[in-house]
């Protein structure tokens, strides 16, 4: 299958990348074209034959509309939505102006729907196509303290995939959302000492990994189209969905 996958140079975009390509499947991944990712990017399509990286800003809509064009002469049969512009912890309710809260879902929001139209109009014509979104267990329950932009940007975003869900089963396509508990990545880094903590309450003692939720994301890509409208917590079973 044809796989695009927002965010494909760090963290959990690249671990799914380079899960996907062992099964064969033809994957598109983009990446911010700074000199760092860049270099990931080219040493991944060396290291690949069946993978394309393709620049893209969430953060400039010329470039998000160029991308879009792309993604329609790519026959995209699955789309994971992974990448998330800005840290997910800010700071409380109250001090966040109003304009920030626009911003961000204008570089995350946006961007997001407008890769998931082009990808939909394809789909729609072959009558088949997956669509994974990476949520966050932020939005079970309460989230943490400074969580507000982050946690209504994914929020927006499940609900978006319920919309979704709705709307074009009768196309032969799914939208399935996974919602991981914290991973240790440069996303979303914290103090050591809070990391040592993080840690020790944990049920399994041991953080959630990159790897096991790109694990996760693989299922939805090979499981039957019966599978859909999931919404899947990955948290130890620590906070579990009404």
């Amino acid at each position: 299958m044809n796989i695009l996958i927002t965010g494909g140079t760090s963290g959990l975009g690249k671990a799914t990348v380079e899960l996907l390509v062992k099964d064969g499947h033809q994957v598109y991944f983009s990446y911010l074209a700074t000199e760092e990712f860049t270099a990931v990017a080219k040493e991944m399509e060396a290291a690949y034959n069946n993978v394309k990286a393709v620049p893209l800003n969430f953060c400039e809509p010329e470039s998000v509309d160029e991308f879009c064009g792309k993604v329609k002469e790519w026959n995209i049969d699955v789309l994971v939505n992974c990448t998330y512009v800005g840290k997910p912890q800010t700071t409380y309710f109250h001090k966040i102006a109003p304009e920030d809260m626009l911003r961000s879902f204008e570089m995350n929001i946006i961007p997001t729907v407008k890769i998931t139209q082009a990808t939909l109009e394809g789909m729609k014509k072959r009558r088949f196509g997956k669509i994974v979104n990476i949520i966050t267990e932020a939005v079970i329950g309460l989230p943490p303290m400074g969580y507000t932009i982050y946690a209504a940007n994914k929020a927006y975003l499940m609900e978006l995939s319920d919309v979704i869900n709705k709307e074009y089963t009768r196309y032969n396509i799914t939208s399935n959302c996974i919602l991981p508990a914290y991973m240790q990545t440069k996303f979303a880094e914290v103090d050591e000492r809070i990391l040592e903590q993080m840690q020790q309450e944990h049920p399994l003692k041991k953080l959630l990994t990159v790897d096991e939720v790109a694990q996760a994301i693989k299922f939805f890509v090979d499981a039957s189209q019966q599978v859909n409208g999931v919404k899947l917590p990955i948290n130890a079973g620590t906070l579990l969905m009404a």
